[in-house]
């Protein structure tokens, strides 16, 4: 096992190249000399983010839905008895769905791997906050001119 010089929770840096991990292990290497271009600019945090968007509009839709359901049979006066879970119900997705709006439309500062088999990877670098301009100059010495980045006074993340 190689030594990380800079760890997240998807990936980890060594002299050899980039590991891609999951829980710790190393799943697939990415050497320097496989890769074309890397890229380290402000983005989206998450991979599949159109589809997060969609499911918490979906759920906030839901909840408005039921809850105007539940309004018009509170005020209509038909029916006589209204339980507890009827006026619950709505909370819950309203909530979810308020999370995967903002889990969705977070930015930040990501890096973007491109390989020579047209492939690229995202990863969020948000752990690596503190130590970004170390990560960025060990990137650029052991891949050369291939690390393209923001401007350096631009790489507060906020």
């Amino acid at each position: 096992m190689s030594k990380y010089y800079f760890e997240t929770q998807e990936f980890g840096v060594s002299d050899h190249g980039i590991h891609l991990l999951r829980s710790r292990f190393n799943y697939k290497t990415i050497d320097f000399s496989q890769v074309a271009k890397i890229s380290i600019e402000r983005g989206k945090e998450l991979n599949n983010w159109i589809a997060v968007l969609v499911l918490g509009v979906a759920l906030i839709s839901f909840a408005v839905y039921y809850a105007a359901g539940v309004f018009t049979t509170i005020t209509g006066g038909t029916q006589r008895v209204i339980y507890i879970e009827g006026i619950v119900v709505p909370i819950i997705p309203f909530l979810m769905g308020v999370y995967c709006l903002y889990s969705s439309t977070r930015n930040g500062v990501v890096m973007r791997v491109y390989t020579m088999e047209d492939k690229h990877e995202r990863f969020p670098l948000k752990e690596l906050k503190q130590e970004l301009m170390p990560f960025q100059q060990f990137l650029k010495e052991r891949a050369g001119t291939k690390v393209r980045s923001f401007q350096e006074g631009a790489c507060s993340t906020r």
